[in-house]
C-alpha cells in the first residue's frame, strides 16, 4: 500500500516538473514575441524620422542607414514572431502527438487512435511530453532567439554606425 502511494506521488511529481516545464517554455516564447513587437514598433515609429531627415537634407546619410537598419530590423522580428514549426509532410513523420502542427494536419479519428494509447500508458505519455519538450526548443524557441538577436543586433549596430555618420558630417 505504501509502495502504492510513492508510485502517486513519483508520478505527480514528474507531471509538475513536466508542467512547469511547459510553463516556463511558453512564458519564453510570449516574451520573445513581446520583445520582437517591441522591434516593430521602435524601428516603425525611427522610420519616418529619418524620412525626414533625408527629406530635409540634415543628416541623409545617418537617416538613409537608419532606414535600412530599420527595416532590416523589422523583418528579423517579423521572422521571429511567425510561429516555427518543422513540417515533416513528405518522408519519415515523426509525429509529435501535442503539437497543434502535427494534430491539424491528421483527421480526427486518425488523431484519437494514434493518441488514446498514449494517453492511456504514462510511460509513452512521458516520452510524447518529453518529445514536445524537446521539439519546442529545437524548432520553436532556438530559432526565434536566433531572429530576435539578429533584430536587436542589426538595430543596434546600424544605428551606431548611423549616429557615427551623423556626427562625421557635421
Amino acid at each position: 500500500m505504501e509502495d502504492e502511494q510513492e508510485e502517486k506521488w513519483k508520478a505527480l511529481m514528474r507531471g509538475q516538473v513536466m508542467s512547469a516545464t511547459i510553463n516556463k517554455f511558453m512564458t519564453i516564447i510570449k516574451l520573445m514575441d513581446q520583445k520582437a513587437q517591441a522591434m516593430i514598433f521602435m524601428n516603425s515609429v525611427l522610420i519616418p524620422v529619418c524620412i525626414r531627415s533625408v527629406e530635409t537634407g540634415s543628416f541623409p546619410r545617418a537617416g538613409t542607414i537608419s532606414i535600412a537598419t530599420a527595416i532590416i530590423s523589422i523583418l528579423a522580428a517579423l521572422v521571429c514572431i511567425y510561429p516555427k514549426r518543422r513540417y515533416r509532410k513528405h518522408g519519415h513523420r515523426e509525429l509529435n502527438l501535442l503539437h497543434f502542427n502535427d494534430i491539424g494536419h491528421m483527421k480526427k479519428e486518425d488523431y484519437i487512435d494514434l493518441f488514446m494509447p498514449v494517453f492511456n500508458d504514462p510511460s509513452k505519455l512521458a516520452d510524447t511530453v518529453i518529445n514536445d519538450l524537446y521539439d519546442t526548443s529545437r524548432y520553436s524557441i532556438l530559432p526565434k532567439y536566433m531572429w530576435l538577436k539578429i533584430s536587436y543586433g542589426t538595430f543596434a549596430f546600424g544605428n551606431i554606425i548611423a549616429i557615427i555618420v551623423a556626427f562625421m558630417h557635421m
